[in-house]
């Protein structure tokens, strides 16, 4: 969450905020067009997620099945999208099958097994924490997309106060090996934004309870920070400094979704099987 400063991140402050912008004024329509619209969003950006993802063990040397990857990541969303949940462990089943298979592929390369696990993970944490997302908007009779929505800007609030308060009183560090800038004055400054924004979108939904919205933040507070750290794992493994560079001062897509994709499924059990 507590970023690198402006010069140590090679960044523009000001293509991130006009990025930041744009991608806020797409959400807003996709909500305001309705729920297939969003469906057709969380699609688009997730499965860019996963093939950044994909890509970049292909640059490293590795050769999993990119498409392959990606129509998996698909099926979980789209199971999810038709409300299938058993439907979920016949894809994850047909992921890790197929990669297997394809792994004896002629032109497999030096590691077959690595790069069939690379695949599996790729599409349960990316696709996984798209169909996640997906669940949280189709809940029924609630308003899925306002929920998702909330879900989002609750990591977002969490995200800006780790950042400010771990830039200001950051001092010691939460995991120096995996991202040294991360520090536990930001992880609990995190915590309070989360736990402020989940409050807040209680108050905004009508079936939203104060202690439901505060089991969001509590969640986004727990796991955002995990989600972080897997990203930055998996990125310090292949050797890259950010997942892609389709987003302007923001990196890639993964590197935007890390935490939301880490979130969605707890946050929808939690709204599903204990809200309503």
């Amino acid at each position: 969450m507590d970023q690198p400063s402006q010069g140590e991140q090679g960044r523009s402050l000001a293509q991130a905020v006009v990025t930041a912008l744009a991608l806020l004024a797409i959400v807003v329509v996709c909500y305001l067009l309705g729920r297939t619209a969003f469906f057709f969003l969380a699609v688009t950006v997730v499965l860019l997620a996963l093939f950044e993802l994909l890509d970049a063990l292909v640059q490293r040397g590795h050769r999993p099945n990119v498409p392959f990857g990606v129509l998996c990541g698909f099926g979980l969303m789209g199971v999810a999208y038709l409300e299938k949940p058993a439907l979920l462990a016949v894809v994850v089943a047909a992921t890790a099958f197929g990669s297997m298979l394809l792994a004896l592929r002629p032109n497999r390369g030096p590691t077959p097994g690595t790069d069939a696990a690379w695949t599996v993970f790729a599409v349960v944490w990316v696709g996984g924490g798209g169909a996640g997302a997906v669940s949280i908007l189709m809940i029924e009779p609630q308003d899925g997309t306002f929920l998702l929505i909330a879900t989002f800007l609750s990591i977002a609030l969490g995200d800006i106060a780790a950042y400010f308060i771990g830039t200001r009183f950051g001092k010691h560090k939460m995991a120096p090996t995996i991202s040294p800038k991360k520090s536990w004055e930001g992880f609990f400054g995190g915590a309070a934004g989360s736990l402020a924004g989940g409050a807040l979108f209680a108050g905004l939904l009508y079936d939203l309870s104060l202690p439901a919205g505060l089991g969001i933040g509590l969640i986004v507070a727990a796991l955002a920070p995990a989600g972080d750290l897997v990203e930055s794992l998996a990125k310090r493994e292949l050797g890259i400094k950010d997942s892609g560079r389709l987003l302007p001062g923001h990196g890639g897509f993964l590197d935007r979704l890390d935490a939301i994709i880490f979130c969605c499924p707890v946050v929808y059990l939690f709204l599903r099987f204990i809200v309503f």
